[in-house]
């Protein structure tokens, strides 16, 4: 219960630091042509509101309403599969007792998927006031995000150039993530795009944002959508079909998505692949799908921050060593 509470508290309040610092450019960019900070925290939140409900619009739209024509897909897909197996001389017994299993526990699956978003803020009335303290903190992150380095280092007597080096490189990291992230699901996605209209498989325009989107949950969130694909050229286009999108993610999110991430993000972003996976597990386990997305960012900017940190103590033990 007190876990619970104070995870409604803190989640938000990362939220609304992470966003914050991404969106503070526009804050920046309108205070240097004599908007106060104030104003344009609102614009910025006004519009982080507008991009967000344009976003749910799309995924609405392309996604959500398609809900049944996509089951329909995902279950043609599987009976492809089973006269698969079966021509093979496969036994397909198991088979078809996964599909009635997986058919009795889907109700389950799916409130599953709406606890991994609502559990982030400890269920619906709480996601529902956890969003609205997001929103709220993030008026004065927006407005005031430039002072706290200096606050910090006030209040808790640390060195003032070393806590905005800190800040600094936080930020950077914060938005250089996202920002490549980005980049790198929209070059990566024509690829994997690409075949499947060449193949007539349908529900293109869901998959599509389903790759975008879940780009952001390292590893898991992009198997997602690459199984949804197999299964859905499985049932269009047989097994050639499956095999082919099959080997285009693949492709598409191995060797193609590192070089492309490698630009993106560049090198100082870079975190070695173990600790993007533990990050984004114990970011789902602490704080739901939120967590998942955040984790492997905030892992990053700790260990730029840590570098920095590491690096201004070594300069003190050389500048000391030097006077000695």
């Amino acid at each position: 219960m007190a876990i619970g509470a104070i995870r409604g508290i803190v989640v938000p309040l990362i939220v609304a630091v992470i966003l914050g610092t991404i969106l503070d450019p526009i804050v920046t960019f309108l205070e240097k042509r004599g908007v106060k900070p104030a104003i344009g925290a609102v614009v910025a939140l006004l519009t982080t509101i507008a991009v967000f409900a344009g976003t749910l619009k799309i995924v609405i739209n392309g996604l959500i309403e398609q809900i049944p024509e996509i089951s329909q897909q995902a279950l043609k897909g599987w009976y492809s599969f089973l006269d698969w197996g079966r021509a093979l001389d496969i036994d397909a017994v198991w088979m078809e007792r996964a599909r009635i299993q997986l058919l009795d526990y889907a109700p389950a699956v799916s409130n599953g998927l709406w606890g991994a978003v609502s559990s982030t803020f400890s269920g619906l009335f709480s996601f529902v006031m956890g969003t609205f303290f997001a929103l709220f903190l993030m008026f004065f992150v927006l407005r005031d995000v430039r002072n706290f380095p200096d606050w910090l280092a006030r209040t808790f007597a640390l060195d003032p150039a070393l806590t905005n080096d800190v800040a600094e490189v936080t930020k950077q990291s914060l938005r250089g993530y996202f920002k490549g992230t980005a980049v790198t699901a929209l070059v990566t996605a024509p690829i994997f795009m690409i075949p499947l209209f060449l193949l007539n498989i349908p529900l293109i325009i869901p998959m599509f944002i389903m790759y975008f989107l879940l780009s952001f949950i390292p590893y898991l969130g992009a198997w997602i959508t690459g199984i949804f694909a197999v299964l859905i050229a499985f049932g269009t286009g047989g097994i050639d079909a499956a095999v082919i999108i099959g080997i285009t993610f693949i492709v598409s999110n191995g060797t193609i998505q590192s070089l492309v991430s490698s630009w993106a993000l560049g090198s100082s972003l870079r975190i070695h692949p173990v600790m993007v996976l533990l990050a984004t597990l114990v970011g789902g386990t602490v704080a739901g799908l939120i967590g998942m997305i955040l984790g492997a960012p905030l892992a990053a900017a700790v260990s730029k921050s840590v570098g920095v940190v590491r690096a201004a103590r070594n300069a003190g033990n050389e500048l000391t060593t030097e006077q000695l």
